[in-house]
């Protein structure tokens, strides 16, 4: 990114009145992946990470960025003036009020922020007379000469026999909850609750199968979605019957909520932005402020949603293993870490029903490995040797379900500390995989067992143990989550989890063992739940200290390996399943 932009952005806060500005990476829907048109964080500092924010000054500017970027943003963001800060919202605020006066502003955007999300620097800043204040025009698309237009591809039907419930029957069912809060609505401002809603999905989001829209629900199960109207697709108003009306045009939200007498309308303040709930509140209606009941709903898979997991990660565990297994051949031949996202691409591709990568593939080489999001660019891309470690973290869209899987390769000779580092982070996978808990347990309540054998000798690593995962939806779907943050969500069944703890050591090599698994009842403890594995992939061997396992932990990954070679075998050339038979041999 050039310092013309930086200046010009400056020029910009100056002719609007504020001395700052706050660029977040996100829409006005809260999406964690955004359309081109919406990656300002990008476009004014070159950091294209996942999460981050960026607070440009008319003198000074950092980027804030969590402990998976560390490395990515020094990297991207150069020689730029830019200062790198930690992710953390004090640490915000205290820049903040750091650079500015008081009676001096900072500007915002109210439609790329929530009320939950800026609160604390609402209060901080108004402890030293700095106003926050809302700009009508994003600076930086004011400055943004040839920015992409914004999506808008068709939304298009999900069909039944990959959702397992009809959209009025979901419709039916979130009703019952607005009629016990005595709520009139429920606004949904989030693409991806639309699309589980409504049983649609699109193509406008990248990694994301959503159309971008919005929505209200009312109480007797009728609804409105918002699109546009180049989205309306063909079959759409026939999939959606007459209980729901497509309005074209998302201004006449609040003229629809007058005309339907709506009193009390359900809104989720951490996923709707401020720019809404600042309009809703000036309509003069009673705000119910509570977790979106979809949210809770979309988290746990029914039947159909589970047996479409099952076999989409055959098919995908299937392409992986195909890639794993011509590894060592094309490293031979000069493979380097954009070659093998290619290569493992067309895999997939191969597989049915493939969408495309849930999200943009981790192929990190040795070093590049040790950086926890890395992607690989045509400036970084690593040549990889027949020696080291290989890191690929990767995932798939296909229409009865999201995967994702991260393996970690010994591609030749490689540190002798990295066995143990490997043996540590399974057994850590391991305690997760085979951990029964009784019902009411939340993923934080979990978290440190997954990370015990790395603690016994003073390591960690900096990031959740596990993510929820969407039906064809997101692959970072929320309540549930395996971290140290407190989530206050009890694990249920049929809800989808990542398993994913990891070691990096800076500069030589990361570690990580990835599968998805689901949460189920326990067949043997009434009361109890435990988890059972999706990803059928083999983990590597060869960087296994089995000294280090005790028996039952051995007894676990061999009946893995037993059920990831019988899986898989039938699905693959004869050529991968000679080299499945090798990387599932008993340990």
């Amino acid at each position: 990114m050039s310092q013309e932009r930086l200046q010009a952005l400056r020029e910009e806060l100056q002719r609007q009145g504020v001395e700052a500005f706050l660029v977040p990476r996100a829409d006005e829907y809260q999406n964690e992946y955004v359309p081109p048109a919406d990656e300002r964080l990008a476009w004014i500092t070159g950091f294209t990470g996942s999460a981050g924010m960026a607070v440009i000054g008319l003198d000074k500017a950092a980027l804030f960025v969590d402990g998976r970027y560390t490395l990515q943003g020094q990297q991207q963001l150069g020689d730029l003036p830019i200062a790198l800060e930690n992710l953390d919202n004090q640490v915000i605020a205290s820049w903040v009020c750091e650079q500015l006066s008081s009676g001096q502003s900072l500007g915002y955007d109210p439609r790329l922020h929530t009320e939950p999300g800026l609160a604390l620097l609402v209060k901080r800043l108004s402890e030293r007379d700095i106003t926050l204040k809302p700009l009508e025009k994003n600076p930086i698309d004011a400055i943004w000469r040839d920015r992409p237009a914004p999506p808008c591809g068709k939304a298009r039907p999900h069909p039944y026999v990959f959702t397992g419930e009809h959209s009025s029957d979901k419709r039916q069912r979130i009703a019952t909850l607005l009629a016990e809060k005595r709520a009139d609505a429920l606004w949904l401002p989030n693409p991806e609750n639309c699309a589980w809603l409504f049983n649609i999905r699109g193509d406008d989001i990248p990694h994301l199968p959503v159309a971008l829209s919005s929505g209200v629900l009312f109480r007797d199960g009728s609804a409105t979605l918002y699109l546009a109207e180049r989205a309306v697709g063909e079959g759409l108003l026939e999939h959606l019957e007459r209980e729901v009306t497509v309005v074209t045009e998302k201004g006449q939200l609040f003229e629809d909520l007058h005309r339907r007498h709506v009193n009390k309308i359900w809104v989720d303040p951490s996923i709707s932005n401020c720019w809404t709930l600042q309009q809703l509140r000036g309509q003069d209606l009673q705000l119910l402020l509570e977790r979106d009941p979809v949210i809770q709903a979309k988290a746990c898979k029914n039947a159909v949603e589970l047996a479409g997991s099952r076999a989409a990660h055959e098919r995908d565990g299937a392409a992986l293993c195909e890639f794993l297994a011509e590894l060592p051949t094309a490293v031979e031949n000069g493979l380097d870490e954009l070659a093998a996202v290619k290569l493992l691409y067309r895999k997939r591709e191969e597989r049915e029903g493939f969408r495309g990568n849930s999200f943009e593939t981790i192929s990190g080489y040795g070093p590049n490995g040790a950086i926890v999001h890395y992607r690989a660019s045509p400036e970084s891309s690593l040549p990889m040797q027949a020696e080291s470690i290989y890191l690929c973290d990767s995932g798939a869209q296909y229409p009865d379900g999201t995967t994702d899987v991260t393996r970690t390769v010994a591609l030749g000779e490689f540190p002798a500390l990295a066995r143990e580092h490997f043996t540590r982070v399974l057994k850590g996978h391991i305690a997760i995989a085979t951990l029964r808990f009784p019902s009411g347990t939340c993923g934080e309540q979990i978290d440190a067992i997954a990370r015990r054998s790395l603690w016994d000798v003073g390591l960690d690593y900096a990031h959740g143990t596990g993510h929820g995962v969407g039906s064809f939806l997101s692959v970072h779907e929320g309540p549930q989550r395996i971290g140290k943050a407190i989530t206050n969500t009890p694990l249920q069944p049929g809800m989808i989890l990542s398993n994913e703890p990891g070691f990096y050591l800076t500069g030589q090599y990361g570690i990580r063992i990835e599968n998805l698994v689901f949460v189920k009842d326990s067949a043997d403890y009434p009361g109890f739940l435990q988890f059972e594995e999706l990803t059928l992939a083999p983990i590597e061997r060869h960087l296994i200290d089995v000294e280090l396992l005790t028996i039952s932990e051995r007894d676990w990954l061999n009946r893995y390996h037993q059920r990831v070679r019988e899986v898989i075998t039938p699905l693959v050339s004869e050529k991968t399943a000679l080299w499945l038979q090798q990387a599932t041999e008993a340990v």
